[in-house]
């Protein structure tokens, strides 16, 4: 075995380890922290929508705040991206976010006509920022959810990303003691396994606290995202995420989709797949959607199916590249 091929195993069985070893560290029972249904993944953008949610493996745009915060570390340029969507079509949740990315590049020197000449090489860390807020009109009163992170993303020894993002939870709401505020952290790595193939791992809200106005507190129910990428040509993506539930050690969703930049990267049609089980029922949905880039502009829609008594979510994002 070449030692490029024992590089690439090994990548692999680390992030095999860092979730088993993650699963296994969370109590079980009466051992386990109260969990709270408050922040529920808002999954922003319209890209991770149309992709079914697989998105932690392949995003490469300022949301990876969100979606795995070591892949800020694949942004070139500062950028930053707005998204908004009406939850099942219904006018009575609205989720809107924005994300702000800042990558720091390193150097490149070479000899050209005779003089050492610097340019900027591929980036060695990143920072990020994200704004969310997730509104429930209740009419007359209000209920509002708002994160704030801070993210931070490096490239390690052996082309290994990690990152991780830190979030402020706060509650607003019109109701009589029903606010709060709270923290949660986010862990995250990835890296190339092939020339056509990235993995990634994402341990989301695995450490949180939520104090409520009553005094009482709970956590965010943490869970672990394995996600792969293949490139079966450099126009043809295919992601898969898996999605486990950290307190019940259960897979609780699979989500696939598919990427086809048809005439290049001005345009890119999408398709996905989602599984989700609930602990109720399991379900299977479809979405779809597509993107637009002309410069440093790019658009993105998704359309994801709901459950059949809410309805379909369409989500939008923009994203501007400085």
């Amino acid at each position: 075995m070449s030692s490029r091929d024992r590089i690439r195993r090994g990548a692999l069985a680390l992030l095999l380890v860092l979730a088993a070893t993650a699963i296994s560290a969370v109590p079980a029972g009466a051992q386990a922290a109260a969990r709270t249904g408050a922040f529920a993944d808002p999954e922003p953008g319209g890209r991770g929508a149309a992709l079914g949610g697989a998105l932690s493996a392949v995003v490469d745009d300022p949301s990876a705040q969100h979606w795995n915060p070591a892949r800020l570390v694949a942004l070139e340029r500062p950028a930053m991206l707005v998204s908004y969507a009406d939850l099942f079509g219904l006018g009575l949740v609205q989720q809107a976010a924005l994300f702000l990315a800042y990558p720091l590049a390193g150097r490149e020197i070479d000899w050209e006509g005779g003089r050492l000449r610097a340019r900027p090489g591929r980036t060695d860390a990143a920072y990020g920022l994200g704004l969310q807020s997730t509104v429930v009109d209740l009419d007359p009163e209000s209920y509002t959810e708002y994160d704030i992170s801070l993210g931070y993303a490096r490239r390690g020894w052996l082309d290994l990303r990690y990152g991780g993002a830190a979030h402020l939870l706060l509650v607003d709401s019109e109701l009589n003691g029903v606010g709060g505020n709270g923290f949660a952290l986010d862990l995250a790595l990835s890296r190339p396994l092939h020339a056509w193939l990235e993995g990634s791992l994402v341990l989301r809200s695995l450490f949180s606290s939520l104090r409520w106005e009553d005094e009482t507190s709970e956590s965010l129910c943490p869970r672990a995202l394995i996600g792969l990428c293949g490139r079966a040509a450099d126009a043809l993506r295919i992601p898969l995420v898996a999605f486990y539930d950290l307190d019940r050690a259960e897979l609780v969703q699979l989500s696939g989709g598919v990427e086809w930049e048809p005439v290049g990267p001005a345009l890119t049609l999408r398709g996905g797949l989602r599984w989700r089980d609930d602990g109720a029922d399991a379900e299977l949905r479809a979405a779809v959607g597509a993107g637009l880039r002309w410069r440093d502009v790019g658009f993105d829609y998704g359309l994801a199916s709901g459950r059949e008594e809410l309805g379909d979510t369409h989500r939008l994002s923009l994203q501007l590249r400085f």
